[in-house]
């Protein structure tokens, strides 16, 4: 895989299985992969892992005296999504939206997403390239903190008495679970039912909500994404059947 933005015209881009899953050593072909080409095709999602990872076992918990201590401090100031600083500190809520999916609240959820990480980023990513998996993630996880957080300021605004309302604008959001739905919606397109997916979700917060204990807010952010990952691939790739055809 180069290193430009996929783009295919006049292929197949359908796997050959319900969510498009690849697994982490093959190729989309089903080839067993030696080690270099496992991390040439998974840059991104290699990357990622390890910078959570670092930042889970020497930040997260340090004490202060620590070498990290003071990362920790800064980290919670700045690497996380707060929907209130959307209108009182907008350059500190742009910055956050592209280091909040880097942090995670604690080592659980750092690896609840490392498992739909090794899921849908890395198998999106060997599908296409780093530079689309970079664009994907990243992009999901702010356009849908971008949309999130001006619907909870006009809700908040409008009526500050409905409790979905208040509790969105009394705290703040970390973590990579938004942009590693939004892999999900794009490798959708992948999937030879691009519907499943979409369903998997849906059941998925269903059952997050019922029974997990996960709020709402989370749920809505979760399947947002997982539309706007959709939607964004495959207008990138209908963009770029038109312009071949037209050639």
């Amino acid at each position: 895989m180069g290193g430009q933005i996929s783009s295919p015209s006049g292929t197949q881009h359908t796997s050959r299985n319900l969510l498009g899953f690849v697994a982490p050593w093959k190729d989309t072909s089903g080839k067993i992969l030696n080690p270099l080409e496992i991390i040439q095709t998974r840059r991104f999602t290699i990357f990622y892992l390890v910078l959570v990872w670092s930042y889970v076992l020497l930040i997260e918990d340090a004490l202060q005296g620590d070498a990290f201590y003071n990362l920790k401090v800064a980290s919670e100031k700045i690497a996380r999504m707060d929907p209130n600083e959307l209108t009182s500190n907008p350059l500190i809520f742009l910055f956050s939206l592209l280091i909040s999916p880097f942090a995670h609240w604690d080592t659980v959820h750092a690896m609840y997403v490392t498992a739909g990480i090794m899921f849908f980023l890395q198998s999106f990513e060997a599908h296409n390239n780093w530079k689309s998996a970079v664009i994907i993630f990243i992009g999901t996880s702010a356009l849908t903190s971008i949309f999130m957080a001006i619907f909870y300021n006009v809700g908040f605004i409008l009526n500050p008495d409905i409790e979905l309302f208040s509790y969105v604008m009394s705290r703040s959001f970390r973590g990579g679970s938004i942009g590693m739905f939004g892999a999900l919606g794009a490798l959708a397109y992948h999937a030879k039912k691009p519907q499943f997916p979409l369903i998997l979700v849906f059941l998925f917060e269903v059952w997050n909500y019922t029974s997990y204990g996960t709020d709402i807010a989370i749920s809505i952010g979760h399947a947002s994404s997982t539309l706007i990952g959709l939607i964004i691939w495959r207008w990138w790739n209908e963009k770029g059947d038109k312009y071949a055809e037209s050639e």
